[in-house]
């Protein structure tokens, strides 16, 4: 079964060596898809990470993303 991990802590995923990894640049602990009530950045970082399923795995390799309307947005 392929996994995808969605981040907040790349340092630490990368010792772990996942097959597949997000890092939504700027989220904090508890919001890694966006904050409350935030469907549209919610639904896109879920994309994103579904998205690196279509590739092949890449142990190890975190790829970072920003998304501006995270921290523009009020909590």
């Amino acid at each position: 079964m392929s996994t995808v991990l969605i981040t907040v802590s790349p340092d630490a995923s990368r010792q772990m060596r996942p097959p597949r990894a997000l890092y939504p640049r700027g989220v904090n602990v508890g919001n890694a898809l966006g904050k409350p009530f935030m469907r549209d950045l919610q639904r896109r970082v879920l994309l994103d990470a579904l998205d690196l399923l279509t590739g092949p795995s890449r142990p190890g390799e975190i790829v970072e993303r920003d998304y501006p309307e995270y921290l523009t947005e009020p909590a």
